[in-house]
């Protein structure tokens, strides 16, 4: 009897500390404005306060003069989500949804459900 009060015990602490933490993102989401790139160097996104930004990649030869421009917003139903909207030059927007892993001030994570693609940035300035 006493070794089973003792697995239940130790299962209980490993069940425990496995729920420790809630999933939830690392979020301060007035750090999102700002310029971001990553690692690399190669790949650099823009978000302006007023909800607008440019996004635009070295690999594939585009230069910031050239970048992509979006606006952008938090769902303000979800702590971790934001939108970035894409206006196509033969007309309608493409919207984004963006799931945020990490945001802070040096570091910014995120993926999103339409290129199913995982952005880790850092900050450019």
């Amino acid at each position: 009897m006493k070794k089973l009060g003792f697995i239940a015990m130790l299962f209980l602490a490993v069940f425990m500390s496995s729920c420790g933490t809630d999933g939830t993102a690392n979020i301060e989401k007035d750090q999102i404005v700002g310029k971001w790139m990553t690692s690399d160097a190669k790949y650099f996104e823009v978000y302006y306060a007023d909800g607008t930004g440019k996004e635009w990649d070295l690999n594939d030869d585009v230069q910031e003069d050239e970048a992509s421009v979006f606006t952008w917003e938090f769902d303000e139903g979800a702590e971790d989500k934001f939108f970035k909207y894409y206006e196509m030059e033969i007309g309608g927007v493409v919207p984004q949804y963006c799931n945020i892993l990490e945001l802070t001030a040096t570091n910014f994570k995120y993926n999103n459900n339409g290129y199913r693609a995982t952005y880790d940035l850092v900050r450019a300035e």
